[in-house]
C-alpha cells in the first residue's frame, strides 16, 4: 500500500509540475484568403510557406544541408534566344530559378520570395583567367523592361552566395564537389571581372553572362545551341534531343494561371521578420513583383459587391467622358494665333520705347530736332 502511494504521489508531482512547453505546439496556421494558389500547390509539396510579415510570404526548401545553395545542382545551358539558361536537377527549380529572388536570413536561411517576371536565370556574374562564378540576385534587384536590373539597396553578395567553377565544368551537370571553396570566391570578388547582366530583345529578357566564346576557348568545350519553346497542359521543364538538335520545353504560366487559386494558401506565421530591409524591397506587382497585388486582392475581397459595381460604373463613365474629350480635340484642333499687321507694329513701337537707348521723351525728341535746325541754318 504505501508502494502505491508512493507512486502516486511521484506520478502527481511529474504530471502536474512538468512545463507546459515540453509539448511540441503545434505550428501557427495563417490562412490566407488570397488567389496564389500556382506558385503555391507546385511548391508546396517540396518546401513551407512562412508569412514573415504581414502581407509577405516566402517559401524554404525542405531536405537541404547547410551546404546547399541556389542554382547549384544542375547545368547552364546556351540558347539563341535567351543567352545562359539554368537547367536545375531539383525538382522545384523550374519555378524557383525562373521567378522570384533567393535570400540567405540569419534565422531561416535559404528563401525564396516570389515574383512573376520570368527569366532565363536570376544571376550575377564574376570571372577571371582561371574560374567562373555565379551568384542568386537577392530581392532588392529590381527588373524592368526599360533600364533592366537596379538594385534599391546597396548590395554585395557574400561569398558563400557564389557558385565557382573551372571553365571545363561550367557546360556539365555541377555538383557541391564540382565548385571551389570560399577563399576563391573572396578572391574572384576582389579581382575578377564582372559579367554583362542582362539585355532586351523584342520583349525577350537574355542572360548575357560571361561571353560564350571566352568560355568555349578557356574551358576547351563547345555549347550546342538549344531552342526554347513554351509548352502548355504540362508543367515543368524538360530537355529533348532529337538527331543532332536539343531543345528545352518549358512551362509559363499566364498572368491569370498564376493568380487562380482552388483553395485557400496556409502559411506558417513566422518567429521573427527578416533580416533584410524591406522598405527596400521592391513589391510593385504592376512592374515587377506580386506582393502589391497581394495587398491589392486582399483589399478587394474585403469590399462588397455593391461597392464593387459603383465603382465600375464611375470607371466606366470617367473612361467614356476622356474618349469624348480626345475625339473633340482631334476633330476640332485650336486655329493658328493670326497676328494682323498693325499689331505688329504697336508691339514693335512698345519694346523699342522699352529700350534704355530710346527712352527720352517725345518732347525731349522734338526740341533736340529743332535745336539742330537752328543750327544748321
Amino acid at each position: 500500500m504505501k508502494r502505491l502511494l508512493l507512486f502516486l504521489s511521484i506520478f502527481s508531482a511529474v504530471f502536474f509540475l512538468s512545463p507546459k512547453s515540453s509539448a511540441a505546439p503545434n505550428p501557427v496556421i495563417a490562412n490566407i484568403g488570397i488567389q496564389f494558389g500556382f506558385f503555391y500547390s507546385s511548391l508546396a509539396p517540396h518546401g513551407e510557406w512562412i508569412e514573415v510579415e504581414s502581407g509577405t510570404r516566402v517559401w524554404r526548401p525542405f531536405h537541404i544541408t547547410h551546404q546547399w545553395r541556389p542554382y547549384l545542382d544542375g547545368r547552364w545551358v546556351w540558347t539563341d534566344d535567351y543567352g545562359w539558361y539554368w537547367m536545375s536537377n531539383e525538382p522545384f527549380g523550374w519555378i524557383t530559378y525562373h521567378y522570384g529572388r533567393w535570400y540567405d536570413d540569419d534565422y531561416y536561411g535559404w528563401v525564396w520570395m516570389p515574383d512573376d517576371v520570368w527569366g532565363p536565370a536570376w544571376v550575377e556574374w564574376r570571372y577571371d583567367n582561371d574560374y567562373i562564378g555565379w551568384a542568386p540576385l537577392p530581392p532588392y534587384a529590381r527588373f524592368n523592361m526599360t533600364f533592366g536590373i537596379r538594385f534599391t539597396h546597396h548590395w554585395v553578395a557574400p561569398p558563400h552566395y557564389w557558385n565557382i567553377v573551372r571553365y571545363n565544368r561550367f557546360g556539365s551537370v555541377i555538383r557541391y564537389r564540382d565548385t571551389a571553396p570560399e577563399e576563391y570566391a573572396r578572391r574572384l570578388m576582389h579581382t575578377g571581372r564582372t559579367g554583362p547582366q542582362y539585355g532586351i530583345d523584342h520583349e525577350r529578357l537574355i542572360n548575357r553572362g560571361v561571353d560564350r566564346a571566352i568560355i568555349e576557348h578557356r574551358g576547351n568545350i563547345q555549347f550546342p545551341r538549344t531552342e526554347v519553346r513554351e509548352i502548355r497542359g504540362q508543367s515543368g521543364e524538360r530537355m529533348t534531343r532529337s538527331n543532332d538538335n536539343q531543345r528545352i520545353e518549358i512551362y509559363r504560366p499566364t498572368r491569370d494561371e498564376m493568380q487562380r487559386s482552388t483553395e485557400r494558401i496556409e502559411a506558417r506565421r513566422g518567429d521573427r521578420n527578416l533580416s533584410i530591409d524591406m522598405n527596400k524591397v521592391t513589391q510593385s506587382r504592376r512592374e515587377t513583383g506580386l506582393q502589391k497585388d497581394i495587398q491589392q486582392t486582399e483589399r478587394s475581397h474585403a469590399r462588397t459587391p455593391q461597392v464593387q459595381e459603383r465603382q465600375s460604373q464611375r470607371d466606366r463613365q470617367e473612361m467614356r467622358r476622356e474618349l469624348i474629350q480626345r475625339h473633340e480635340r482631334i476633330q476640332k484642333p485650336s486655329p493658328p494665333v493670326n497676328r494682323g499687321i498693325r499689331q505688329q507694329q504697336t508691339e514693335r513701337r512698345r519694346e523699342t520705347s522699352q529700350s534704355p537707348h530710346n527712352s527720352k521723351s517725345d518732347s525731349e525728341r522734338q526740341s533736340t530736332r529743332s535745336g539742330e535746325g537752328r543750327r544748321s541754318r
